[in-house]
C-alpha cells in the first residue's frame, strides 16, 4: 500500500474549504512527502520505509488540517446551507421512494393474508348505512360491510404510497439530472459536511422510524388481532431495510477512515508510533 496516498486521502477528509485550495494544498504536500521520501531511499531506507519516516515526520492529518486552515478561504455559510439543502432533497426523495416501496409491500401482503390483514378497522369501529352502501357499491362482492371497508381502505394504502413513491422517483431523477449539470454559479467547496453525515442522519431516522413502526405493527395484532396490522408491518420492514443500507454505508466510511488511519500511522506494541 502506498503510505503516501494513504496519508492524502485521510489529509483530504480534514481539509475544509474552496476544491482548487484543497487541490493546491494536496499537491504540495504529495510533492514535498516524495521529496522526502527519496532522500530517505537514497541514504538507504527501503520505499515502505522511507514513506513511513516521511509521513510521520509530516505529522497528524489533524494537525496538518489546522496548519493549513489559514490558507484556505473560510467556507461561507451559504454554501453549508446550500450543501444541507442538497443532503436534505435527496434524503427526502429516497424517503419518498422508500414509502412506495412500503405501498408494493403492502399490496403483497394484502394478496398474501387478506385485505383485513392489511387495513381492517380496530374493534368497535362502525359505519352509517350511507357509508356502508357506498363501499359495498366498490365492491359489490365483498359480502359485507367491514370486508368492503377493508378492500376500499386497502386499496387507499397502497395507491396513496405508490404516489408518494412515484413522487419520490420524479424529485430523485431531477436531483441527480442537476448534479451532473450544475449551473456553476456558485464555486465548488470541500469537505463542507463530515464523511458519513448522509449516512448518520439516515440511519438514525429509518431506525427511530422503524422501531416506532414495529410497535403500532404488535400493538395493532394485540388489540384487534392482526386486523390492520400489515399496514405498519410494511412500513417497518421498509424502514428496518433502508436503515440497515445506510447503517452498513455509515459502517464502511468509519472502517475505511479507521484503516486509512492505521496504514498511515501503524502503532507499534509500546503504544508509540513507529518510526
Amino acid at each position: 500500500m502506498d503510505l503516501i496516498e494513504a496519508y492524502l486521502d485521510q489529509l483530504l477528509t480534514q481539509l475544509r474549504g474552496p476544491a482548487h485550495d484543497v487541490r493546491r494544498i494536496l499537491s504540495e504536500t504529495e510533492e514535498h512527502l516524495r521529496d522526502a521520501t527519496a532522500e530517505q531511499v537514497a541514504a538507504g531506507a527501503s520505499e515502505e520505509e522511507a514513506q513511513r519516516r516521511a509521513v510521520d515526520h509530516f505529522g497528524d492529518p489533524r494537525t496538518v488540517a489546522r496548519r493549513f486552515s489559514t490558507r484556505l478561504t473560510p467556507v461561507p455559510p451559504a454554501a453549508v446551507l446550500a450543501e444541507l439543502a442538497r443532503t436534505a432533497v435527496l434524503l427526502g426523495a429516497v424517503g419518498l421512494v422508500a414509502i412506495g416501496a412500503s405501498g408494493a409491500l403492502a399490496e403483497l401482503l394484502g394478496r398474501l393474508f387478506g385485505p383485513t390483514f392489511v387495513a381492517g378497522d380496530l374493534p368497535g369501529v362502525t359505519y352509517t348505512t350511507q357509508r356502508c352502501a357506498d363501499y359495498l357499491e366498490y365492491f359489490p362482492d365483498a359480502g359485507s360491510c367491514a370486508k368492503a371497508a377493508a378492500l376500499h381502505h386497502w386499496g387507499e394504502v397502497v395507491e396513496y404510497r405508490v404516489a408518494v413513491g412515484v413522487l419520490g422517483l420524479a424529485v430523485l431523477g431531477g436531483f441527480l439530472l442537476w448534479r451532473r449539470h450544475p449551473d456553476g454559479r456558485q464555486e465548488r467547496y470541500l469537505g463542507v459536511l463530515p464523511d458519513g453525515f448522509s449516512a448518520t442522519v439516515a440511519t438514525s431516522l429509518y431506525g427511530v422510524a422503524a422501531a416506532a413502526l414495529a410497535l403500532l405493527s404488535l400493538d395493532s395484532f394485540l388489540v384487534a388481532g392482526g386486523d390492520g396490522t400489515g399496514q405498519w408491518l410494511s412500513a417497518a420492514v421498509v424502514a428496518a431495510g433502508m436503515a440497515v443500507v445506510y447503517g452498513v454505508s455509515l459502517y464502511r466510511t468509519v472502517r475505511t477512515r479507521a484503516q486509512l488511519g492505521a496504514a498511515t500511522f501503524p502503532i507499534d506494541r509500546a503504544g508509540r508510533s513507529s518510526s
